[in-house]
């Protein structure tokens, strides 16, 4: 199985185009910092903090009042709840310090969505891509079995994943820490099952990232599954990245009116546990989120390898 993998990441290693994803990722990173670099004397807010804090809750307790919506009553709690944290603890907001270099790397999270966009496209040509240069029989009359072949080829999607979410995470970091310093005086506080706790800026961006990692691992293996059903490159990479751009939009609308959209695929990405806002859907959490997504991810993956191996091998 690793000679497979090695084999296969030689095959996309020699793409030019794997690279010049690479570099598309750096450049976005240089943009982002040249932004960050000319507006960061700005972030810095002055006055007393406390004194804000507090006028800000005073308005969020009398929203939380008048509204009757229990995703938007949630967010409120929690940023209620970190506010009093942070004012009992004389602990300021990250508004107080500029930015430093794991608000950097948060930034750059939204990077991520570009890392979906290429690992789907990997997805998508990995096996379509030996149908349509003829090469998928040659590939199986070696002695290893269809099925190592099909997940090796599906390990090789899933390292080049790991590769570029690495790039971005790393590079974000020492970037970040050269020109906004570590700052280790802020304090990040997430709330959790009715309670605040601090956690570390580290363990919080790694939590972020996976959170963020999910989504695109479940569509690219959506990609995957779609290449080796119909062996098309197109249709695989049309698909899957139609459905990462407007999925989580249309699904947010069902979610309004719907309980049973809560099972769908983008009600639950894992990011929104990690965000600014709360879940639409009482009842929903991470754990539940989590195995929605693994069953979604096992049915695709399951889909294809039962595909590759059943179906008459044609190229063309």
């Amino acid at each position: 199985m690793i000679r497979l993998i090695q084999n296969e990441w030689m095959k996309i290693s020699y793409r030019v185009g794997t690279w010049i994803m690479v570099g598309l990722l750096v450049l976005g990173m240089i943009a982002t910092l040249i932004f960050a670099v000319k507006t960061n004397d700005e972030d810095q807010a002055a006055g007393d903090w406390k004194t804000e804090l507090r006028t800000v809750n005073k308005g969020k307790k009398q929203e939380l009042k008048e509204d009757n919506l229990a995703f938007y009553k949630r967010s409120l709690e929690k940023d209620i709840a970190i506010n009093e944290y942070r004012i009992k603890h004389d602990l300021p907001p990250a508004d107080q310090f500029g930015k430093n270099a794991w608000s950097y790397v948060k930034i750059n999270a939204d990077l991520l969505q570009l890392v979906g966009v290429f690992v789907i496209i990997i997805a998508a040509t990995i096996v379509s891509a030996e149908y349509k240069h003829g090469t998928i029989k040659l590939l199986l009359i070696r002695p290893p079995s269809r099925l190592k072949i099909l997940i090796s080829k599906y390990i090789t999607v899933q390292l080049y994943a790991l590769l570029l979410v690495m790039v971005l995470f790393i590079l974000s970091f020492i970037l970040g820490a050269i020109f906004f310093g570590l700052n280790t005086d802020y304090v990040n506080l997430v709330y959790q099952n009715g309670e605040v706790i601090e956690r570390s800026q580290f363990a919080n961006m790694v939590y972020y990232y996976l959170a963020r990692c999910a989504m695109f691992v479940v569509l690219g293996t959506l990609s995957f599954a779609i290449s080796t059903i119909f062996r098309s490159e197109a249709m695989s990479i049309a698909i899957s990245v139609l459905a990462y751009i407007v999925g989580g939009t249309i699904t947010s609308i069902l979610m309004f009116f719907f309980d049973w959209a809560k099972y769908l695929l983008f009600a639950n990405d894992p990011s929104q546990y990690f965000g600014d806002t709360s879940t639409v859907i009482e009842g929903m959490s991470l754990g539940f989120s989590l195995t929605v997504l693994v069953i979604y991810w096992a049915i695709f993956l399951a889909i294809a390898l039962i595909v590759f191996q059943k179906r008459e091998v044609k190229t063309g």
